[in-house]
């Protein structure tokens, strides 16, 4: 098929726009597909920890909690947009950590989710430092089952007052893609006292 001058000119101008399209979630609004999203920080723990997420990301409520989360063992905050497709969940759990761990600690969830979900496997897996550099989270990725769609899932591990704090960003499989890099971004956005 023939392309004329202004149908690549077109093209062109389309990629450059793409490529010039923010990345930075604390630069301005950043886009997810269609969807425009402004980031700003979120506190999470009251004094205690804050975290960069969608400015429409809110809690979500107690019924929405137990319907999402059935098992007991549900997370102590969770975050969501008001599509409640892409979520974000912190637990403060009893468990000692210290700076140093933050590895091992990954390594070994890492470990009891591959147990959990035999048919996931874990994607990939680093150590960011946070913004203000206080101190490291480790990360894995991986996609699990649901009972509709599967699930990615990015988990997080760093010390919390000497304790495990532990969170997942997730969103449905096929926008992981467009997910994956801004979750990092959130992750080392985390900022504690």
């Amino acid at each position: 098929m023939k392309e004329y001058g202004d149908e690549a000119f077109i093209r062109m101008l389309q990629e450059n726009q793409e490529e010039a399209k923010n990345q930075d979630i604390r630069q301005g609004s950043i886009f997810v597909e269609d969807q425009e999203l402004f980031f700003q920080e979120h506190e999470i723990l009251k004094g205690q920890l804050w975290m960069w997420m969608p400015d429409a990301f809110a809690p979500l409520s107690k019924e929405l909690v137990r319907i999402k989360y059935p098992n007991e063992n549900r997370p102590d905050h969770i975050w969501s947009n008001p599509q409640t497709t892409v979520n974000v969940s912190f637990s403060h759990r009893q468990e000692k950590m210290e700076p140093g761990e933050t590895e091992e600690v990954r390594d070994y969830m890492g470990q009891v989710m591959e147990h959990l979900y035999p048919s996931s496997n874990i994607l990939d897996k680093d150590i960011v430092k946070s913004d203000t550099h206080e101190h490291e989270i480790a990360w894995l990725d991986l996609v699990t089952p649901a009972m509709d769609t599967p699930i990615y899932n990015l988990m997080f591990f760093t010390p919390l007052g000497g304790r495990l704090l532990m969170g997942s960003c997730n969103c449905l499989a096929h926008e992981q893609e467009d997910w994956k890099g801004l979750f990092i971004q959130m992750i080392s956005s985390i900022r504690t006292v």
